[in-house]
């Protein structure tokens, strides 16, 4: 079953934001499971990886976005397979958004996949920002590092807490996530499986914070109201993963 949805009003005690995090593994999966997991889950922000970027992407993405009734802050062509949808609420207080590279060294074939960080700057209302990003590092290790490097960076210079939400290709134990972890770590438990979907047995999707928030609750996500854990199976390769905040 899905958790309560968070409500996006700021108020007295901060904004609570539901953000989700999936390797949505190019649309090519069971449609109407994705579609339905997303609606029970109600999240404010959508955190993609492996979006569509091969035929029709920005079509695609915006259809998908129709279906769940989300505004693309960052996606579509040229968008590297990630994306950032989100509600009306948070696009109106969207500040600025980018797509960055991050350069690779070039070994194999997956090494030429193109890898980036997208992400948007948002203010919160009440007063201050954060950033929200979307990331999927690389199957090589020196690659997943150079992207760390990338990522360690952005949470340095940002000036705001950071919530970075992707595909790490990799457990807690690895390099990357461990040159990560003085600035953005993972508050779910590392036994809240997300791969791969079927029989998951590790972690390599997750939702990383910085200092300045408060989490409310994190998990990844097996089955929802209307979703069983064999449908959730066929909607991706990988299962989401969910983290509830206040800003």
């Amino acid at each position: 079953m899905s958790a309560a949805p968070a409500q996006s009003p700021a108020g007295q005690e901060g904004w609570q934001l539901r953000i989700l995090a999936w390797n949505v593994w190019e649309l090519r999966g069971d449609l109407a499971a994705l579609i339905e997991t997303v609606q029970d889950l109600r999240p404010d922000v959508l955190l993609l990886q492996e979006a569509p970027r091969f035929v029709l992407p920005s079509a695609r993405l915006r259809w998908f976005a129709r279906q769940i009734d989300r505004r693309i802050l960052v996606g579509g062509r040229g968008g590297r397979g990630l994306a950032i949808l989100a509600t009306e609420q948070v696009a109106a207080q969207v500040i600025r958004r980018g797509m960055h590279p991050v350069t690779q060294q070039l070994s194999d074939l997956n090494s030429t996949y193109p890898r980036g960080v997208a992400a948007v700057r948002v203010s919160v209302p009440g007063g201050g920002a954060a950033v929200l990003s979307s990331t999927h590092l690389a199957l090589q290790e020196d690659n997943r590092l150079r992207h760390a490097e990338h990522l360690s960076a952005l949470a340095r210079g940002a000036g705001a807490p950071v919530i970075v939400g992707g595909d790490l290709n990799e457990t807690a134990q690895g390099s990357a996530r461990r040159l990560l972890s003085p600035l953005l770590t993972d508050p779910a438990a590392q036994t809240e499986h997300t791969f791969p979907a079927a029989s998951p047995d590790r972690r390599i999707d997750a939702i990383l914070v910085s200092e300045g928030v408060h989490v409310r609750g994190a998990h990844a996500v097996r089955s929802t109201q209307r979703v069983s854990e064999e449908r959730l199976a066929s909607a991706s390769d990988h299962l989401p993963t969910l983290l509830d905040v206040t800003l």
